[in-house]
């Protein structure tokens, strides 16, 4: 499945490290279509996308998420239960969409939930995760995969299948989460022992084994997994340098590269082909008050990677930021600024 983005996963890159298609040339260029947001609402961000060009992610009004799918050309509320927040992390190709409900942004209470035929089913398990879960990654088979919680700062892998959530550890974990899961029930994600020992997990027929650090990295991260196999995510380097984007297959992992001057350079989708899309992160230009780092989204290609910025036309009123996920189509999802400084997910489409 093409990748999810993360709301609030607790595991992040910096814990770590402080069908076919052409590939595109200079000449290629993307359509980019305004995703919108629900009406009255400014600003929407992507999650996820499924073959037939549907996304999900949310539509944000200035007190709350809303889990939002965008389909045939509008935003559509799927939040039946009516949750103070409520986010879409993930769909398949039947449309169905896994994500997580809160009652409020105050108290620490996710729920997972799964939404199909029109309507959320909360698959939270109490007796295995009374703190609560997030859900973050679904297959073709309706396998849902995330965070469960035992306290706010203790929590686990789950998997959800055939209607029983089950916790998948990894054994003697700290801090664990599953990422996503692809059509195999292949599960990837990252973990961190109470001995202080941690990394990144493929988690296959049962087994959980962690993924292999190359030479010249102190850590990897995986985020994202195709049908046959391979993982999307990044290479901590050694030395003080940039994360590299990365793809992992066949036992090794291959250095995709980075955007010149980023300080982070993250795969968060790969599709069937095995072209990765994510983003560079700059680093921070101001500490008082902060100000971030700029964003720029990325697609791998032979050449290493390219700013997806230089692949759409001029005046479409949009600066992209980040790339989350990619289809068999070679669709990508993207949130982009608008001319009002407002953030929207779109969608990119190869001319």
């Amino acid at each position: 499945m093409p990748a999810t983005r993360k709301f609030g996963l607790p595991l992040t890159l910096a814990m770590f490290c402080l069908l076919a298609w052409a590939a595109p040339s200079a000449a290629q260029q993307y359509t980019l279509t305004d995703l919108g947001t629900l009406p009255g609402n400014s600003v929407s961000k992507a999650s996820a996308l499924n073959d037939a060009g549907e996304a999900v992610g949310v539509s944000d009004t200035p007190t709350a998420a809303i889990a939002t799918i965008f389909s045939g050309g509008k935003a559509t509320n799927i939040d039946t239960s009516g949750s103070g927040v409520s986010l879409a992390n993930a769909i398949n190709r039947a449309g169905e969409i896994a994500g997580w409900n809160s009652e409020s942004n105050t108290n620490f209470d996710p729920q997972a939930f799964l939404y199909s035929d029109g309507s959320m089913k909360n698959i939270n398990s109490p007796s295995l995760f009374p703190s609560g879960t997030e859900a973050y990654g679904i297959n073709n088979s309706g396998e849902v995969v995330g965070t469960g919680y035992l306290s706010p700062s203790n929590f686990h892998a789950f998997l959800y299948t055939g209607g029983k959530m089950t916790d998948i550890g990894p054994p003697g974990s700290l801090q664990a989460s599953a990422n996503a899961v692809n059509s195999s029930g292949q599960i990837v994600g990252s973990y961190y022992l109470t001995s202080g020992e941690g990394g990144a997990f493929l988690y296959s027929s049962g087994k959980m084994t962690t993924l292999p650090v190359p030479a010249g990295s102190t850590a990897v991260s995986a985020l994202a997994i195709n049908d046959n196999g391979e993982i999307a995510g990044a290479l901590c380097p050694v030395s003080g340098d940039a994360a590299h984007a990365a793809s992992y297959a066949n036992g090794a992992w291959t250095d995709l590269g980075a955007i010149a001057g980023a300080a982070s350079n993250v795969g968060m989708g790969i599709n069937l082909s095995g072209r990765v899309v994510g983003t560079a992160i700059f680093p921070q230009t101001q500490y008082h008050p902060p100000k971030p780092g700029k964003h720029v989204p990325f697609l791998s290609s032979t050449d290493g990677l390219i700013n997806l910025n230089t692949l759409i036309p001029t005046g479409t009123g949009f600066t992209l930021t980040d790339a989350v996920a990619i289809n068999d189509s070679g669709q990508i999802l993207c949130d982009a600024t608008n001319s009002n400084g407002n953030e929207h997910a779109v969608l990119l489409t190869l001319k």
